[in-house]
């Protein structure tokens, strides 16, 4: 039997296993296991909380609760703009209008600073 006749068997077997798992297991998080889906999950889990600087942000650039909160939940983390290497790991998430900074601490999340994109940020807020 020639190698190519062996490795478009072996590649039919391999296409038929993932076929099978995945029909085994449809409702099974793929890719749960990224560094994203980790951090929103450890997000959602612990109770927020909002600083004085972070509420005076809000009203500044009109940002509802609703906003941020889907935010946290849904928009994409920034991991350029976050700092993880300290103890307390502060967070900077985003999405296309609205972005937010979050310090993670053991049983809390401190919702540091909240943003709307493409204004400049002449808050009267003190930082």
């Amino acid at each position: 039997m020639k190698f190519s006749q062996r490795l478009l068997r072996f590649m039919i077997g391999v296409v038929i296993g993932c076929s099978l798992v995945y029909i085994m297991f449809p409702n099974y998080d793929w890719l749960g296991w990224l560094p994203g889906k980790q951090i929103r999950q450890s997000i959602k889990e612990k109770k927020w909380t909002l600083t004085e600087t972070a509420a005076c942000e809000a009203k500044y650039f009109a940002v509802e609760e609703n906003g941020w909160r889907e935010v946290l939940s849904d928009g994409s983390i920034n991991f350029e703009k976050s700092n993880v290497q300290q103890k307390d790991k502060v967070y900077y998430l985003e999405d296309d209008l609205v972005a937010v900074t979050i310090e993670l601490l053991d049983s809390t999340a401190n919702i540091l600073h909240i943003e709307r994109k493409g204004m400049e940020n002449q808050s009267p807020c003190k930082k």
